[in-house]
């Protein structure tokens, strides 16, 4: 709606809520503003809905895949403390450094 259209609209709107009473050409111009801002209104929420379920399902997919990448990193560290007690075990020397992030 344009602003010229809106703010017509938003006077007969004014009268309304006052408890005035309009001619028979303004109410049908106030029905027909009313009935294109609920139109404009729902095609704005459908549109929002839309991208927050996009939102939401990339959310879901970083999240699985945080839970994989987790898991991983734990597999790994209990990889890393193996080999390196074995080494230990087998050389006599520890290995005292972490070039690695732990989970």
């Amino acid at each position: 709606m344009s602003n010229l259209k809106y703010e017509r609209w938003w006077s007969l709107h004014l009268r309304v809520a006052k408890g005035e009473t309009l001619s028979s050409l303004e109410e049908y111009d106030y029905a027909i503003g009313l009935s294109q801002l609920d139109s404009e209104a729902a095609a704005t929420d459908g549109e929002t809905v839309s991208y927050l379920r996009t939102l939401r399902a990339a959310i879901n997919r970083a999240s699985k895949l945080h839970t994989e990448l987790t898991t991983r990193s734990v597999d790994l560290d209990k990889k890393i403390a193996a080999l390196e007690a074995n080494y230990q075990r087998l050389t006599g020397q520890a290995l005292n450094w972490e070039p690695y992030a732990p989970a």
